[in-house]
């Protein structure tokens, strides 16, 4: 299970200052440690404290930790766990940084592994939460949920008797993973009938590609976030596509996708573009942080893997292609997106992303626990940062407001945000209260309400709808929407 909510968390050795080099996007992270630059994959080492004339250290407040765990330990009420305390200071001391950088206890850290691989143990479903409410989103084929009959859109209640409400995303997923053959006993309300199924988990691949045709002719290619195994994925997909009469364009859809890993991102935009192509820049203050990455094996191979995008048809680099994003398309998604958009080499459809353009490395303490924290930012090909900015569409198409009107929050919206760097104008990061687009559901997705998906379609093949009939043009749509917009007209939804 991949809970996708909307709105897709002293001292140092040699060791450590190596591993901060090791780039990570979004929720998604994966450890990796590099020799230069930046990202060529390495087992991460545990860190251990540097010895104290390599850093000062602020003895005062080292000083008044020491006091208020003294403190703690004689007078609380109760009994103080040491590891607690010492978790919880840590926890405290990275969540000042920046809405992205956390404490990662046990089960963290073998999330990030999952990511990794792409291999887990579950049920095999992915979800949205709106509003609270944990939606199934899309049902794997072929998984133990679909055997068991769930369905996108039944809403998850429970799960062994715990209701899921007021559960944090991430412990809901734990719940939802285990053994290979336990059996979870999932409470389930679909079309407002409660039911409890009893569901066996399973050893999955965490599919994070799909692939249809949205006209013919047009391939539509959703990536729901990039995991360990989303570049072999896509490579798998393309190649299924290349048949007698490959497609005549291509539709990537980002939309609700939050990001995930950086050699996933390299690998999906290499398979659009020339190798060596520059993708993005990273800029920041630790050895090895400022790098220029571009499409090249280093950078989303692991030694001993295959190249993903060897053997590749030539057509992947040339055929037309349009990129779907929404306020919910974050980090590694937006990274893809600009790469795409500043090389000239897709037009992106939709509203403006996220702005999570910050960079995380993971490094570990221990055997397991880690820390995760901001060490870089990233910029597009032409400069454009992308942090509390985002990435503005070529062609605008507002998302259709949810019927209970919930507004998307971006990174500019979060509390303790990473603020843009001061050579960007201050001028450009939008502001808070500008106006904010409604949450996107993923039931619109394909459907006759999708106004972004109908945009791509217009603008690849134009007169030519989903369904194969025939359909405005692009331009007509757009004089549509501006006639909409002129005095005296009304804005329909998806109206730029």
């Amino acid at each position: 299970m991949t809970p996708t909510p909307h709105r897709k968390p002293a001292a140092m050795t040699a060791a450590m200052t190596a591993a901060l080099a090791a780039f990570v996007l979004a929720w998604t992270p994966l450890v990796r440690a590099a020799d230069a630059p930046a990202m060529a994959a390495t087992s991460a080492t545990s860190a251990t404290p540097a010895a104290a004339d390599t850093l000062p250290v602020p003895q005062a407040e080292v000083e008044k930790l020491l006091a208020a765990y003294a403190l703690i330990k004689r007078n609380y009420v109760g009994q103080a766990d040491d590891r607690k305390l010492f978790d919880g200071a840590l926890s405290g001391m990275l969540a000042s940084l920046d809405a992205h950088s956390q404490y990662m206890n046990g089960d963290d850290m073998r999330d990030l592994e999952r990511e990794n691989t792409g291999e887990y143990v579950g049920i095999g479903i992915a979800v949205d939460v709106e509003r609270g409410r944990m939606r199934v989103a899309t049902v794997q084929a072929d998984s133990p949920a679909a055997r068991a009959g769930l369905q996108p859109g039944d809403i998850l209640t429970s799960i062994d008797g715990t209701l899921l409400a007021g559960l944090a995303d991430s412990e809901v997923a734990r719940r939802m993973r285990g053994a290979p053959g336990t059996v979870a006993a999932i409470g389930v309300m679909h079309e407002g009938k409660p039911r409890t199924v009893r569901i066996t988990r399973a050893a999955l691949h965490d599919a994070t590609v799909a692939t249809r045709m949205a006209a013919p002719g047009l391939a539509w290619i959703r990536i729901a976030a990039f995991g360990g195994a989303t570049g072999a994925d896509l490579a798998a997909a393309l190649r299924k596509l290349d048949g007698k009469a490959p497609p005549r364009g291509l539709i990537l859809d980002l939309r609700n996708d939050p990001g995930g890993l950086i050699p996933a991102a390299v690998g999906v935009a290499g398979a659009f573009l020339a190798p060596d192509t520059v993708l993005f820049s990273a800029r920041g203050n630790a050895p090895g942080a400022n790098a220029t990455v571009t499409v090249d094996p280093r950078y989303y191979r692991q030694p001993g893997e295959a190249d993903v995008l060897a053997g590749l048809p030539a057509w992947t680099r040339s055929v037309p292609l349009t990129v779907l994003v929404n306020g919910a398309s974050a980090s590694a998604a937006e990274l893809v997106a600009g790469a795409l958009q500043d090389q000239h080499r897709a037009t992106v459809v939709g509203s403006r992303t996220f702005g999570k353009g910050s960079i995380q490395s993971v490094i570990p303490l221990g055997a397991d626990s880690g820390i995760k924290f901001t060490v870089a930012r990233y910029f597009t090909p032409n400069g454009h940062e992308i942090q509390a900015h985002g990435v503005t569409p070529d062609i605008a198409v507002t998302p259709a407001a949810a019927a209970d009107d919930e507004l998307l929050l971006r990174e500019a919206d979060l509390a303790n945000h990473l603020p843009p760097s001061e050579s960007t104008p201050a001028t450009a990061a939008p502001a808070a209260a500008d106006r904010r687009d409604p949450v996107e559901s993923t039931r619109s997705f394909g459907t006759r309400d999708d106004k972004a998906l109908q945009a791509a379609v217009a603008l690849l093949a134009p007169g030519q709808g989903q369904d194969g009939q025939k359909a405005p043009t692009l331009a007509g749509l757009l004089h549509k929407w501006r006639q909409a917009l002129a005095p005296g007209g009304t804005a329909a939804a998806g109206a730029p």
